[in-house]
């Protein structure tokens, strides 16, 4: 009895395990089609309908938390603008073309797709949409993560995506492999952000920072900077900042040697210029109107001892009420400068000074002209009246020709007066007596002639050489005075020059 007891007991607890077989298959089949199943089953016993209530409600629960998770994951997606994808792993190699691979819709409207259709589910969907400069990159990467056990975090790249229209955008890539207990990889789920933005002004802010550099390394200027704390311009809090620039035009290294500080500038001062130039900086930044300008030239000196020019300016930003906040400037080196403009007024003086010279030299040979042309002039009025002796002598030479003549005219008449005289007797004696002396003033006249000719053929001689020198220095005056006008053209050219000079170097 009691075993027919069991026995039916038995049989009853498998047709119900039974039934609840079949109503946990329905359950599946229902779970699979979206369905509920609320619906006991009156042959089971009230256990076993707790039993399927107690299922019903867990898979209830279940499907609740995966519909509020899958929400919460979709808006998360939204939010943060994220596209999702997941492989399913065949063989143990993440990038297997093999393997099962899903993209979320946000990743699809990330680059451009709407639906699976246009672009599936597929592997060689994700490899066609990496652009082929970044594809290697981002391959290694992913190959790096999977290979390294120790790895927990995954990998992390960014990447050029190839958008439906065409267009390149740069996306961060973020992954993790999933493996089984055993270590063997089994999912790779990855997650993408348009950084295309970020990425645009972060390539902009680079450029930007590179070309600073460079244009900071090319500046013959040396920025500096401060901020003035509480519009206390003589604040020791005031912060300064000496630009790399700064430090090196002055032959520093760095902030150890050359601290970002105030006195680091004003003790270099030149002890000449030191009180004018805080002086000019103070006026500068007290002027709350911003009228007065900070520009300046004033001497630094420099590590190695030496001073040095600079020309400063700089300019301040003020709140409403013109205090000052910050202010900032540059130093060039202008000592060439000042050097070239000593260099060019010593010049200017010393040209001066030479054209002055040249000029009082022209005029000094302009006066050495003058008096040759004057020499010239009195030896020609010499030439003409050493002209007018020689015809003279000439003439003169005439004169003794006819008197000789005479004296020989008159000779021979005293010789016939005293011819008729010897034979007059003594009658004639007187007459023979003058006739005498008539023969010797003949004589005498003769010899006083022959003594004017030889004079005057010696005079003629000298008159002829006189003419002569006086031609020749002539001839050299002119020459002198031709000469003279050449160097006067010469003097007038260096004194143009000169000038020309002048003015250049007051141009410099």
């Amino acid at each position: 009895m009691f075993l027919k007891r069991n026995e039916a007991t038995k049989s009853s607890r498998v047709d119900s395990s039974q039934q609840l077989l079949e109503y946990s298959r329905n359950l599946l089949e229902n779970a699979k089609k979206g369905l509920s199943w609320t619906g006991e089953n009156g042959n089971l016993e009230q256990a076993d309908n707790e039993i399927l209530r107690n299922l019903q409600q867990a898979v209830q629960l279940m499907q609740s938390q995966h519909e509020s998770i899958h929400m919460r994951l979709t808006m998360l997606n939204q939010a943060l603008d994220v596209g999702l994808w997941e492989s399913e792993i065949v063989a143990g190699d993440p990038l297997d073309h093999n393997n099962v691979i899903s993209f979320s819709d946000e990743f699809r409207e990330m680059l451009g797709y709407s639906n699976p259709k246009d672009f599936p589910n597929a592997f060689e969907s994700w490899t066609k949409s990496v652009h082929p400069e970044d594809r290697p990159h981002l391959t290694q990467e992913i190959i790096k993560h999977v290979n390294d056990p120790s790895d927990k975090v995954g990998y992390n790249a960014i990447s050029r995506m190839i958008m439906k229209s065409g267009e390149e955008r740069w996306f961060r890539c973020l992954g993790r492999l999933m493996k089984d207990a055993s270590g063997k990889p089994v999912k790779l789920i990855g997650v993408m952000f348009d950084i295309h933005e970020e990425k645009r002004k972060s390539d902009e802010l680079e450029a930007l920072v590179t070309r600073y550099d460079l244009v900071n390394r090319a500046l013959v200027e040396a920025p500096w900077d401060m901020t003035v704390v509480a519009g206390d311009v003589v604040n020791p809090d005031n912060e300064f900042w000496w630009s790399p620039q700064f430090r090196k035009e002055l032959g520093f290294n760095n902030e150890e040697d050359f601290p970002n500080v105030f006195s680091s500038w004003s003790s270099r001062l030149h002890p000449e210029d030191h009180d004018r130039v805080i002086n000019d900086f103070a006026k500068h930044l007290n002027d709350y109107s911003g009228r007065t300008p900070y520009d300046l030239d004033y001497r630094l000196q420099r590590k190695n001892g030496e001073y040095r020019w600079y020309h400063a300016g700089g300019e301040t930003i003020r709140d409403e009420n013109g205090v000052p906040l910050r202010v900032a400037g540059t130093i060039r080196d202008v000592t060439h400068q000042k050097n070239k403009e000593e260099i060019v007024e010593s010049m200017n003086l010393k040209t001066k000074q030479l054209s002055e010279s040249i000029e009082e030299m022209v005029r000094g040979i302009n006066s050495i002209t003058d008096q040759a042309q004057e020499l010239v002039n009195a030896q020609e009025l010499s030439a003409d009246a050493a002209t007018q002796v020689r015809d003279s002598v000439e003439e003169t030479k005439n004169i003794t020709a006819f008197i000789r003549e005479i004296a020989s005219q008159t000779n021979l008449l005293g010789l016939n007066a005293a011819i008729e005289a010897a034979r007059a007797g003594e009658l004639g004696l007187g007459f023979g007596v003058v006739a005498g002396e008539v023969r010797k003033l003949a004589d005498h006249s003769s010899e006083a002639t022959v003594n004017i000719e030889d004079s005057m053929q010696k005079m003629k001689t000298l008159i002829d050489h006189i003419l002569q020198h006086i031609g020749n220095m002539s001839t050299l005056t002119q020459n002198q005075a031709a000469l003279t006008q050449q160097v006067n053209a010469s003097m007038d050219e260096i004194n143009n020059m000169s000038q020309d000079l002048v003015n250049y170097s007051r141009n410099l």
